[in-house]
């Protein structure tokens, strides 16, 4: 899914279901259980003070620019994932807006800021300008089963169910 808009392929029947980063809460869209858990990260510049660390706070969040999202984020999505404050109530600095994953990615690469993700996705998307370092202090993000509403079928709880079960299972 794009960062812009991770609902619009589901809302434009692009998708039956989705996996996505909770919480989700929207009238159109049943939101199915926990179905993985990851830790959370801040992506950072290899060169940045944060990058040598084997963990960073909440509350370094305040100490560079937050690279956003551009796009059709809900609110409690953006306070989730790109709070305005730390929690010691510290303003955390605004970066550049990008639309897409790869946006973001270069924009921590070249020090416009820095980026929450999960730690995981420096498996996938590791680059040796970048630096995944995990929080100390997160939860962590949660992914669930998304679908519309108006798809809430006998099928598709099944198969939520299904999955759910095996996602369960050790390994």
């Amino acid at each position: 899914m794009q960062i812009h808009d991770p609902l619009g392929p589901l809302r434009a029947g692009e998708l039956d279901l989705q996996l996505t980063e909770l919480p989700i809460d929207e009238p159109d869209i049943i939101t199915g259980p926990v179905i993985r858990q990851e830790l959370r990260a801040l992506i950072v510049p290899a060169d940045h003070p944060l990058a040598g660390r084997d963990s960073v706070s909440l509350e370094d969040y305040a100490d560079s620019p937050l690279v956003t999202t551009a796009g059709a984020l809900p609110q409690y999505m953006l306070d989730l994932h790109y709070p305005q404050r730390a929690p010691a109530g510290k303003p955390i600095p605004r970066g550049p807006a990008a639309t897409y994953w790869q946006e973001v990615l270069a924009l921590v690469a070249a020090g416009k800021g820095v980026s929450p993700t999960c730690l995981r996705a420096g498996q996938y998307y590791g680059r040796p300008d970048l630096a995944f370092v995990p929080f100390r202090d997160a939860p962590p993000i949660e992914y669930g089963l998304l679908w519309p509403s108006d798809q809430d079928t006998p099928r598709t709880r099944a198969f939520v169910r299904t999955i759910s079960e095996i996602a369960s299972v050790p390994g």
